[in-house]
């Protein structure tokens, strides 16, 4: 059986503009500012007719939703639900909107990139910043080790195309660009803070039936996919229960494995033909979710170390709302649960002390 990959990263970028009011209001984004002109704009997004999109939208032909973005607003489904329903809930969640990077990059040829492999770049707006997340999906992979091969590649090689530069870019540059990109249709940042990326690879299809155990081939694949580390092969390889996270109704040969920011899935049982759906389903809701938290605890970590959380500020109000909707998703209550979110949350040493700190 061929093994197959989807591999996404995700990027964040920190900016506080859109709390002034004077600033806010010559950016196309000032709708975050007032409550009646988000849930305006939340509204408006299913109409179709903007280049905008909800986030819980896919690009595909069908119209469909992954479900993180229901749990995540308490059990509502954004596709059925009434608009004024749905823009209620999402304004105190800070739901962010979305949009397609897709046609402005384009992938180097084989073979670190097949006819069949698929790329999307995707944008995401919140008050207090942007997200950029690139999603890769590798297929016919002759094994385990060639596929991790070609993900290192996409991570490290300058494999990118995009318009008006010469020569071809790294994922990095790609992840600067969009962040730029991004930020110049805000049109007003004019100072910002990045961070590290975050990554979530899924192996959706390979051998099955096969455990994980301490040192295996498995184990090195995992960890390469991990660390991002080209020395893969060569590398130490840690415990592996160290970096295991639990996983809701688990079998013995499923995994969750990751480091501080990163996760890859293997669930052998569901790389079967027709159940693999599940995991390209399951990734999907992980990375929200793992979206959410990063961009939520970027924009608080930046803010503390600025010192500007302060309970008479906008800045102020508007961290404790993300604290509380991160103390939700840290115990699972009332949206979308899962062990990584609360690991994301909880070994976060930074994050742990602002969340303790601040009332």
């Amino acid at each position: 059986m061929s093994t197959s990959l989807k591999v996404s990263f995700l990027w964040t970028r920190t900016f506080f503009e859109l709390f002034d009011n004077s600033t806010a209001a010559s950016s196309p984004f000032s709708f975050f500012f007032r409550p009646s002109d988000y849930k305006g704009k939340i509204k408006s997004l299913y109409t179709g007719k903007s280049s905008l999109t909800l986030p819980w939208k896919l690009t595909d032909h069908t119209n469909r939703t992954n479900w993180f973005w229901k749990y995540y607003l308490n059990d509502i489904n954004p596709l059925t639900s009434p608009h004024d329903t749905v823009a209620n809930r999402c304004f105190p969640l800070c739901v962010p909107v979305r949009k397609s990077l897709t046609r402005l990059i384009a992938v180097g040829s084989p073979p670190a990139f097949g006819m069949h492999d698929r790329a999307s770049f995707e944008g995401f707006f919140y008050r207090h910043g942007i997200a950029c997340v690139c999603t890769f999906t590798i297929h016919d992979c002759s094994s385990l080790d060639e596929a991790v091969l070609k993900a290192m590649c996409l991570r490290h090689e300058p494999l990118f195309s995009i318009l008006g530069r010469k020569n071809n870019v790294s994922l990095t540059t790609v992840g600067d660009y969009c962040r730029n990109l991004l930020c110049q249709e805000v049109g007003m940042v004019n100072d910002w803070f990045d961070e590290d990326p975050f990554s979530l690879v899924t192996v959706v299809e390979g051998e099955g039936n096969q455990t994980v155990r301490q040192g295996c081939n498995i184990h090195r694949a995992l960890e390469a996919l991990a660390s991002w580390d080209r020395s893969w092969r060569q590398r130490p390889l840690p415990v592996l229960s160290a970096h295991t996270i639990s996983i809701k109704n688990n079998h013995m040969s499923d995994i969750m494995y990751g480091h501080a920011n990163s996760r890859v899935l293997w669930i052998p049982r569901l790389f079967a033909p027709g159940n693999n759906y599940a995991l390209v389903w399951y990734c999907r809701n992980l990375l929200m979710a793992s979206m959410q938290v990063k961009s939520f605890r970027d924009f608080l970590v930046r803010a503390d170390n600025l010192q500007r959380i302060n309970s008479a500020t906008r800045i102020g109000g508007y961290a404790r709302e993300v604290k509380a909707i991160l103390r939700n998703m840290e115990k699972g209550l009332k949206t979308y649960s899962t062990m990584s979110v609360c690991k994301q949350i909880n070994n976060d040493a930074q994050l742990q002390r602002i969340l303790s700190v601040y009332p």
